[in-house]
């Protein structure tokens, strides 16, 4: 059984060994990532696959629970709709939503890797024929990034990071590529990133973002585990809740920085799951 390490950063690293997952349809068309911001300042606990019909199971498993639309249970939302959650001899669950129905699973127990478990329907908090997939530990409380353990994807576009702002204490935004001079103090830290799959698709969120101040890495935020807390979504181990990193509209909270008087260099860097990078770097003078 092949195994992976999921490395959440940021000086601590939590390993799991998990075994490598089927696709859940017959599509990988993508309409949202892991991670991504939905509804109002809300994470993407897993994955959408666009125009899905066929829903198949990614692993052996047996049957957990069937969730019936507007209907969550435990740590399972309730926007999943009709949804089936499977449980895998790893201790781990994958989860199936926005399905026409759990009826087609009939009275089975188990489902063997890639047979088919339903049909997509419109129960869910998605459009039409839509497959909402993620992968949960629920002893752990965390849910996992589902590309870490699916096939490999190709894509060869890399993230676009653009329109990066610093705030200060006083709510006033200055653009990094016009802004060269501006008062030492702490600073809030935007910028807008995103990836795509191919040109012209949707936009997605980055896997890793990494910020570097005069040579130094200051923190990594990596979209590889969500750890549920206290009724609080995080990224992983980090302090970064749904809430915080998207509390400006259209941009990735980054974190604050402190600028000292004189030059500051700061480099940003996006990644995304097969390893394409972005960097943008900009230097301020503080007075």
């Amino acid at each position: 059984m092949k195994r992976y390490i999921i490395c959440t950063l940021l000086c601590i690293s939590v390993l799991f060994s998990l075994s490598a997952l089927e696709w859940p349809t017959d599509t990988n068309q993508f309409l949202r990532l892991f991670g991504q911001c939905i509804g109002e300042h809300t994470f993407e606990q897993g994955m959408a696959f666009e125009n899905a019909e066929t829903v198949r199971a990614a692993d052996n498993g047996t049957l957990l629970i069937a969730l019936t639309a507007r209907h969550g249970q435990g740590m399972f939302p309730s926007t999943l709709g009709n949804a089936l959650v499977l449980l895998h001899n790893d201790g781990l669950q994958t989860i199936y939503g926005n399905l026409e129905s759990t009826t087609a699973f009939g009275n089975r127990v188990a489902a063997e890797a890639t047979s088919v478990i339903g049909r997509t329907g419109n129960s869910g908090w998605s459009m039409p024929n839509d497959l909402l997939f993620q992968v949960s530990d629920s002893e752990r409380k965390v849910y996992i990034n589902p590309l870490l353990l699916l096939p490999a994807v190709t894509d060869k576009t890399a993230p676009q990071i653009q329109n990066i702002v610093l705030v200060n204490d006083q709510n006033t935004a200055f653009q990094a590529a016009g802004q060269r001079n501006v008062r030492q103090g702490s600073y809030e830290l935007y910028a807008e990133i995103s990836d795509t799959a191919d040109i012209g698709t949707h936009t997605f969120s980055p896997f890793r973002v990494s910020i570097v101040v005069n040579g130094t890495n200051l923190r990594t935020i990596p979209f590889e585990t969500i750890t549920q807390k206290e009724r609080e979504s995080y990224l992983g181990t980090t302090a970064f809740t749904d809430t915080l990193l998207y509390r400006r509209k259209g941009s990735l909270y980054l974190g604050k920085i402190i600028l000292s008087r004189g030059k500051s260099d700061i480099l940003i860097t996006a990644r995304d799951i097969t390893g394409n990078e972005k960097a943008e770097r900009f230097t301020v003078q503080a007075d």
